[in-house]
């Protein structure tokens, strides 16, 4: 009887730890299922620096084999393969400089202190990690692929001061390289500023259509960037007017020079989307500090000099103040 009662409650048992272990596994299913399909990476260890577990997009983001994500896994181990695949070739000493910095880190989690800092990955990514220490020590990473987050930002940001069509510094840059030039000015030094209009743009434009006009300023751009130094400023401003900063310059000689060699890249002839094309411009130009040392009073100006320019013909370059030259051909001919 008592025999029957043990094998009886024996059963028993056996079944509950059955019914146990399933439901055990099917916890440990809805685990991995949930760990596999988080939006960010993960990854613990323990107090010793061994990989307790990691999830795949951990492995998809430092494109690790899979045998470097299994449980038990030391860090260091880690390490070389990432310093191995990004240097070539086995790098002690860079190995040793990576796990000093992770033993620097890991004090601060023994602290038991939090905290992020962006990886710039060898393949490309940017991923933001954030470190959280374990009880007992240990510590769990969170990695976020942040890649096309800060090229959205990097976007947004040059977007902020560059023409989307031409690619070339906008109104707020240009605006900005004024003011920074203006409060840099010290005796014996100075800049000029060139505004560039050009001529008869829109009847191209409304005559050849919006697809050739956007290919013309685009090629205009390209061909004043050719023209001035790595440091002068070219911007669009809008339209068909642009503008250049050329710094350090202090005579008319040196502006007027500029002036001309603009005048003869815009006049280039260009063969875009089937269309041979030609056109010209005119620019007025201003020196600072001679013709002003506020920006209002230069854009004042320069305009005025712009003016000067379209009065005598069109074609050429007025610089303020002076006269005018009385045709563009005789200015290129020099």
């Amino acid at each position: 009887m008592e025999l029957a009662q043990a094998l009886t409650a024996l059963k028993a048992s056996t079944a509950e730890l059955l019914q146990r272990k399933k439901q055990l596994q099917q916890l440990n299913r809805w685990f991995d299922i949930a760990l596999n399909n988080m939006g960010r990476g993960l990854s613990m260890f323990d107090s010793q620096q061994r990989l307790i577990v990691c999830n795949r997009l951990y492995r998809d983001i430092y494109d690790l084999p899979r045998r470097l994500t299994r449980p038990g896994t030391p860090l260091a181990n880690i390490v070389r393969f990432h310093v191995k695949r990004d240097q070539k070739h086995d790098d002690p000493n860079e190995t040793d400089r990576q796990l000093a910095w992770i033993r620097a880190h890991v004090a601060k989690l023994a602290r038991g202190e939090t905290f992020s800092y962006t990886q710039q990955l060898k393949n490309g990514k940017t991923v933001q990690v954030t470190n959280q220490p374990l009880p007992g020590g240990g510590w769990v990473d969170i990695q976020e692929d942040i890649t096309e987050r800060r090229k959205a930002e990097e976007k947004i940001a040059w977007l902020a001061h560059h023409d989307p069509l031409t690619s070339a510094a906008n109104r707020i840059s240009f605006s900005r390289e004024l003011e920074n030039a203006l409060r840099h000015l010290r005796p014996g030094t100075g800049f000029a500023v060139h505004w560039i209009d050009l001529d008869k743009f829109k009847e191209i434009n409304d005559r050849l259509g919006h697809p050739v006009g956007d290919a013309l300023l685009k090629s205009v751009v390209h061909s004043l960037c050719r023209t001035v130094r790595g440091h002068d400023l070219v911007a669009r401003l809008g339209g068909d007017e642009f503008a250049v900063v050329q710094a350090g310059v202090t005579t008319a000689a040196e502006a007027e020079k500029l002036a001309k060699r603009l005048l003869t890249a815009i006049r280039a002839p260009r063969h875009l989307l089937g269309h041979h094309i030609t056109i010209g411009a005119s620019i007025g130009v201003v020196l600072a500090p001679q013709h002003g040392t506020r920006a209002e009073e230069l854009m004042k100006n320069v305009d005025l000099a712009l003016y000067e320019a379209k009065a005598a013909g069109r074609g050429t370059f007025a610089l303020f103040g002076s006269y005018p030259a009385k045709n563009g051909e005789a200015l290129l001919a020099t």
